[in-house]
């Protein structure tokens, strides 16, 4: 009961998403300063007539209206993790997308997504592992892979 306490404290919110990036190797920054060094940027824009839309794409400097616009931002979420399947490792979020968005939601849904690899990797420890494989029943799926 005692180490399920202390593992289920590790196992957070913000562990669980430092475990994801670290497995997938994602690189996330609000830093203005790297907006076009990365994969992908993710950021606001207005319209001539004074609308919001929201941009996800690879190419800043040359924005695809038809792929990369989107008018809600409850798409956004759904094409990061799209964008990180693809294999995009970095990304520019403006700080209003990300807190706005769901970023961090997405990523504890990919984190569920992506269990097993991360208990097969080396992003997490021994003690996180044995808590994760419990946690999630990975028992036979583990062995199985062992045999």
């Amino acid at each position: 009961m005692y180490l399920d306490n202390i593992y289920k404290k590790i196992m957070e919110e913000k562990r669980k998403i430092e475990i994801l990036k670290s497995q997938l190797g994602l690189d996330i920054t609000t830093d203005i300063s790297r907006f076009d060094k990365v994969d992908c940027t993710v950021y606001t824009e207005s319209t001539a007539d004074g609308y919001d839309v929201y941009v996800l794409t690879n190419n800043p400097s040359n924005v695809s209206i038809c792929e990369d616009v989107y008018y809600y931002d409850h798409d956004i979420a759904e094409s990061f993790g799209d964008q990180v399947r693809y294999g995009d490792t970095s990304f520019y979020i403006d700080d209003y997308i990300y807190e706005d968005c769901y970023i961090e939601d997405k990523l504890l849904e990919m984190f569920d997504e992506y269990i097993e690899d991360i208990v097969e990797g080396d992003s997490v420890t021994e003690e996180e592992k044995k808590f994760l494989v419990e946690e999630y029943g990975l028992e036979e799926k583990l062995s199985e892979t062992n045999d």
